[in-house]
């Protein structure tokens, strides 16, 4: 059978059911398959995949559903049922994509041997069971209730964001390395969504948490070694493994993870995370220009891997939950319980810890507020007992701390750890295991953890809280992660110390904010200090920075000494200058010592650089043995070009620097052998690295919520006209190129079939090329018949494409204009859903338009929706626009929010700030002190910049220093813009 028929074949049988069936909507398949029990998860566009034949289903409960469903509508409408064979048509269509899984052919098998084995990690799926969901893979236990249980777990209730995240696993079962993260509040359901994915994978998937040493260690070291095909990575609380909260290797890790998805030749691997919003904020949020771009990696990463959980069931949720309930008595316990719609919160016993917590005695709250603090300000997750005793006693007033008795640690932690209702204490205890690398500790439960970032959004931590940081946090990324809440809250002095703490430890980012410091107060030679430590402690570009200026004032023999030390210390950039130096001065013996030093380093810059003087001497042998260990993009680029043996061998080193992500070598591979009129060779590798661009495309787009068709400021006029699309311009190189190689040998219409295939394959980019050409040669009603096609298969681009059109075309009727915009926003156009709202709110329906602008809110896009609230503002509807904007996702709703403020003037925005401090809004005290200073309420006006500086908002509070510092008879404004504060809030003396 030839590649590709036994899909066609069984997409052909499933059309042709679904046909006689009457074309359901698919829509309405969802929801029959949500009523199956079990449940069968559907989503609309993996069912619009299975009947395009462009994926097929993985899972035989999923197809034996659907063709049941179908045939028994195709009976009674008269028509014929499922045809004889179908399951050996779904088998074979299987096993046909398993062979053919994406990504170019295999690389030539080294001359070294064959590739090892990436290790196997985790358990087997299949051998999970429903009680492991608690311990290891961190599913909150469910409150237990005085009745019998049908399971461990809660009968599950398949919510929205569940279809966006099986039709991701789907693709990941399909051959294709997927990753989704879940993002939503504490306990709003997200660990629990991802257990009930993952246990679907078919056999042979495993599951793997990496936990030890460490979160981030444990998958920097299997991303090093290699993640075995079928493997589903759980990394829920995500910021441990690509956050502040892993330290020095975030960014590694998360750059690791690209590499590992874009690997088409060793998968499929699935990752599913969980993550806060406010996280999740931190990682995705776009570059500030000037500031170091700390979570590079990690926003390309996390691009359209977004599915947001709300915090509460919709109706129809809660409709499914009240069937469901009559089967589960602690579902149906929580839905007596609750009103708000928030379920999953009850069955994570929120309302037991929360009354704990309300009611704990002033030692046990004590210790509770210092765990808070920890985790909300430095992403400290496990507090050691000697922390919680020293941070304790400055959040004691001095009533209580002298009615302590003398085991009020031990009460206090005694009372924090007691269960309730089934559900673990307010703290965790942890205990390393004897042959682990971890330490004990106390570890927050996650729903507290939550209301202490609310409560206690506007307080410092006490002087004692800082000290403890000092003396028993051992890691240092997350000292100085402390040492930033520190600043933030003008707290410098407490952020010295901090930073001082973390360098000591090793943390050389912490070095850099220190020297800053001292700077900022004109301290050079403790700014210079500062950086020699760090310098010696192996940051080379301080190194750099410190031998640039004695170098340029003729200092060599200082310059000389600082290299020396540095370089004795282990410092790779020193030791790379050394080795020059001593090589110019021809002493070439100590010169090669300090080189095979700079071997040893793992920092690619160095490795580069080193390679380059390998180059110049002509050792090109070396040179690529370097340029291999540094490994990154660039090391790659650079070795494939001194590739010197065989074509293939030339060819192998282009294609690993096209997987790190440096094109150019195969570019000028396929290139040179178009030149040399080798045009197969060419159109073999073009072909290749379009299989790899279509496949990451895929993946881009698997997770997106909504499409974007607007890209680089530009927008769709319509298919005829030049159009920006969402395909990179750096990704079509090899599209257009084969396209113009077609074009060139075979005749000027051959490199149709190219974009048609890659059209077909959901390209918007090729389908707009394509209908281009074929409009130009004249053939309008092909390119229409063209068009039409792709509507007909739900391909997204076509029926925006007719979306659009209709919108400039007066002839269209409004109900038809409205047909194809909706078909538009089912297929996640966001221009579409724009549109739509933009047309509700035209015609006078308000509510309509309302509820398009949240359901794009909802999945990331609040652009509709911030321009719903601003033009009710500008009609002078401001009740209307304040309410909108309140009813924003809770992902969303703090930006919306916050613009609306800064727009209004005056008394109007007073009711809004009053409302967003009620709410813990952390932008609201400072936007507060303004006004209020504004309107000459100095007192309240002080009072909230305060708490805005508190909150880790210290401008408001600067900026009322510097203007209050001329009229200042005690010297309190003038002491505080010289020094900063001190942990209780009032004018520090200098330090």
């Amino acid at each position: 059978m030839e590649q590709g028929t036994a899909a066609r074949a069984f997409a052909a049988m499933l059309k042709g059911l679904y046909e006689r069936a009457g074309s359901p909507p698919l829509a309405a398949v969802v929801r029959q398959g949500r009523l199956q029990r079990p449940a069968v998860g559907l989503s609309t566009s993996s069912l619009s995949e299975w009947l395009s034949g462009r994926s097929v289903p993985s899972q035989a409960r999923v197809v034996q559903f659907l063709v049941s469903f179908f045939a028994q509508q195709a009976r009674q409408a008269g028509r014929a049922g499922a045809p004889g064979g179908w399951s050996r048509l779904w088998e074979g269509a299987v096993e046909e994509r398993r062979q053919r899984r994406g990504g170019r052919p295999a690389r030539p098998v080294p001359r070294d041997g064959p590739a090892l084995r990436a290790p196997v990690r985790g358990r087997l799926v299949a051998e999970l069971q429903p009680e492991e969901a608690f311990s290891r893979w961190e599913v909150h236990r469910p409150v237990d209730v005085p009745a019998a249980v049908p399971g461990a777990l809660p009968l599950y209730v398949r919510r929205a964001h569940d279809e966006m995240i099986r039709g991701v696993v789907e693709q990941a079962v399909g051959g294709e390395s997927q990753m989704v993260v879940l993002v939503g509040e504490s306990s709003s359901g997200k660990t629990r969504a991802c257990w009930e994915a993952v246990a679907e994978l078919p056999a042979g998937w495993r599951l793997w948490h990496p936990l030890d040493p460490s979160p981030a260690r444990a998958l920097a070291n299997a991303l090093q070694e290699g993640i075995a095909p079928r493997t589903a990575i759980w990394l829920n609380e995500l910021q441990q493994y690509v956050g502040e909260q892993a330290g020095a290797g975030a960014e590694q890790v998360a750059a690791g993870l690209r590499e590992m998805l874009q690997d088409s030749t060793n998968g499929p691997v699935l990752v599913v995370g969980t993550v806060w919003p406010e996280f999740w904020d931190t990682l995705t949020a776009s570059r500030v220009s000037g500031r170091p771009d700390t979570y590079a990696q990690a926003r390309a990463l996390l691009e359209g891997k977004a599915v947001h959980v709300p915090a509460a069931f919709e109706k129809q949720e809660l409709e499914d939950a009240r069937t469901v309930g009559g089967h589960d008595p602690r579902l149906a316990d929580a839905l007596a319980h609750t009103a708000t719609g928030r379920i999953t919160q009850y069955l994570a016993g929120a309302p037991v810890l929360l009354e704990r917590y309300r009611t704990a005695p002033p030692a046990a709250r004590a210790v509770i507020s210092a765990a808070m603090d920890a985790s909300r300000l430095g992403g400290v997750t496990l507090v050691e007992q000697e922390f919680l005793q020293t941070a304790a006693e400055g959040y004691l007033s001095d009533d209580a701390y002298d009615a302590l008795g003398e085991t009020w640690l031990e009460d206090a932690l005694a009372y924090t750890q007691q269960p309730s209702k089934g559900v673990r204490g307010l703290l965790s205890r942890v205990r390393a295991r004897p042959a682990g690398s971890g330490r004990d500790g106390f570890r927050l439960a996650d729903y507290i953890d939550h209301v202490g970032r609310r409560e206690r959004r506007f307080s410092a931590p006490p002087a004692s809280f800082w000290r403890a940081a000092r003396s028993h946090l051992p890691d240092a990324h997350l000292v100085r992660v402390l040492g930033q809440a520190a600043q933030a809250r003008w707290r410098d002095a407490e952020a010295a110390e901090l930073y001082q703490r973390a360098l000591d430890l090793g943390d050389l980012q912490a070095g850099q904010s220190l020297a800053w410091l001292w700077q900022e107060r004109q301290r050079a030679g403790e700014a210079r200090r500062v950086q020699e430590q760090a310098a010696l402690a192996g940051d080379g570009d301080v190194l750099e920075d410190l031998l640039m200026p004695l170098l340029e004032q003729e200092e060599y023999q200082q310059a000389e000494h600082l290299v020396r030390e540095a370089s004795a210390r282990g410092n790779a950039t020193a030791q790379l200058h050394l080795a020059r130096a001593l090589t110019l001065d021809g002493e070439t013996q100590e010169a090669a010592r300090w080189y095979a030093e700079v071997a040893r380093c793992s920092d690619p810059e160095v490795l580069r650089a080193y390679a380059g003087d390998l180059r110049e001497r002509g050792d090109l042998e070396e040179a690529r043995t370097v340029l291999r260990a540094a490994g990154d993009r660039r090391a790659l680029g650079e070795l494939a070009a001194l590739a010197d043996g065989s074509a293939a061998e030339a060819e192998q080193a282009a294609w690993e620097a096209f997987s790190a992500g440096e094109a150019t070598p195969l570019k000028e591979l396929a290139e040179q052998a178009e030149a040399d009129g080798r045009s197969a060779d060419a159109a073999r590798l073009y072909r290749d690295a379009i299989a790899v661009f279509e496949r990451r495309r895929r993946q881009r787009e698997a997770g997106v919520a909504l499409i974007d068709f607007e890209m680089g400021g530009r927008s769709l006029r319509e298919y005829l006209e030049p159009a920006v699309l969402p395909m990179a311009s750096g990704q079509t190189w090899a599209l257009r190129q084969l396209v113009a190689l077609l074009d060139g040998t075979q005749g000027a219409a051959a490199g149709d079939g190219a974009l048609r295939e890659v059209a077909e394959a959901g390209n918007a980019w090729a389908l707009e090329q394509l209908l281009r050409r074929l409009r130009e040669r004249g053939q309008a009603q092909e390119a229409e018949s063209l068009l039409q096609s792709e509507v007909a298969r739900a391909n997204p681009w076509a029926l925006w494409a007719l979306a659009h059109r209709s919108l400039r075309d007066e002839q269209v009727p409004d109900a038809v204009r409205r047909v194809l915009l909706e078909r538009a926003a089912a297929a996640r156009v966001r221009q579409a859903v724009r549109a739509l709202v933009e047309r509700a709110e035209q015609a006078g329906l308000a509510g309509e338009a309302d509820q398009w602008a949240l359901h794009a809110a909802a999945r990331g896009y609040a652009t509709p929706l911030w321009e719903l609230v601003r033009r009710r503002e500008q009609e002078g509807r401001l009740e209307a626009a304040e309410q909108l904007a309140w009813q924003a996702p809770a992902s969303e709703r703090s930006w919306v929010l916050r613009r609306l403020a800064q727009h209004r003037t005056g008394e109007q925005v007073m009711p809004l700030l009053w409302r967003a401090y009620d709410e813990a809004l952390a932008w609201a005290p400072g936007l507060l002190a303004e006004h209020l200073e504004a309107a000459g309420e100095f007192t309240l006006a002080e009072h909230f910049a305060r708490l805005a500086a508190d909150a880790g908002d210290r401008q408001a509070l600067e900026d009322l220093a510097a203007r209050r510092k001329d009229d200042d008879p005690g010297r309190q404004w003038q002491a505080m813009l010289a020094n900063g504060l001190t942990a209780e809030g009032t004018p520090a003396v200098p330090w």
